[in-house]
């Protein structure tokens, strides 16, 4: 268990306290809808579409995002935020706390307008136009960021496949899209929202998804309460998850000098003309 927790890392939510407190809810709420005294609260999470919108229920749009109903995803979500936050460690926590606010709400967009476009062609796969709960859109969009940011890592291969550090990650990720088509549907649109993000489509980086106002006030009051240690200081390569994570920061620094040597060697760009 402690091997797939680690995912080449021994530094735990060290410099990440947004992705521990997104963790900890996800698992606090699920926990809290299971207990039979709070059960009743479950029928918050139901969101019906188009009926929020004749009855003045807009908010259920919102309530449904908040907690993962079933445990198999509560599991595979929380590892996969555990997974992910390294993003949180590189961008910054203001930053990251904007990219899931931005995909969240991009995301949810993406699944009304598929349900309602879906009704209108009379397909249902949503179960009567159900929006499934969970937060969806806080996961899957750190998908397009993890294909494409971090380094494939070989470890072995099954009948010629090549399994990488990687593969764990896509199994889970498959795991929580699996349940349903509905699911399905969310997940994808948690990648496409990850795919405007990440290119800035409709400039969706330029919008203040998290005030500053708001992040400095975070990170004055729930930061501290969030705050993890520093990883215990050791001989570096003393174990096989030290190299591997050495490994991986190699690997990152090439890619920076590649980018940047491909940005130098463009036309124009650092280079003097002879006249």
């Amino acid at each position: 268990m402690a091997t797939i927790l680690s995912q080449y890392s021994t530094t735990g939510f060290y410099k990440a306290p947004v992705s521990k407190g997104l963790m900890g809810c996800m698992f606090l709420t699920c926990t809290a809808l299971n207990v039979p005294l709070l059960a009743h609260l479950r029928k918050y999470l139901i969101c019906k579409l188009p009926d929020v919108f004749l009855k003045g229920e807009i908010w259920r749009i919102a309530s449904a995002k908040i907690s993962f109903v079933d445990t198999k995803d509560l599991v595979c979500g929380s590892l996969l935020i555990y997974y992910f936050r390294v993003f949180e460690r590189r961008y910054g926590s203001h930053k990251f706390a904007s990219f899931l606010v931005a995909s969240q709400v991009i995301t949810t967009v993406l699944e009304v307008l598929t349900i309602l476009v879906l009704q209108w062609f009379a397909v249902d796969l949503h179960s009567g136009g159900f929006l499934p709960p969970g937060p969806y859109g806080v996961i899957f969009p750190l998908f397009v960021n993890y294909l494409f940011d971090i380094p494939r890592v070989a470890q072995t291969s099954v009948l010629g496949i090549p399994i990488t550090g990687k593969t764990l990650t896509y199994l889970l990720g498959l795991q929580v899209c699996s349940t349903s088509a509905a699911t399905a549907i969310s997940a994808f649109a948690g990648i496409v929202a990850g795919i405007f993000y990440r290119y800035n489509i409709l400039y969706v980086q330029q919008v203040p998804w998290v005030p500053g106002w708001l992040a400095r006030g975070a990170r004055a009051t729930l930061a501290r309460l969030l705050a993890s240690p520093p990883p215990p200081e050791g001989p570096a390569g003393a174990t096989l998850e030290l190299q591997r994570q050495e490994q991986i920061e190699m690997w990152e620094q090439e890619m920076m000098m590649n980018r940047a040597r491909e940005m130098r060697n463009r036309p124009g760009v650092g280079v003097v003309t002879a006249r």
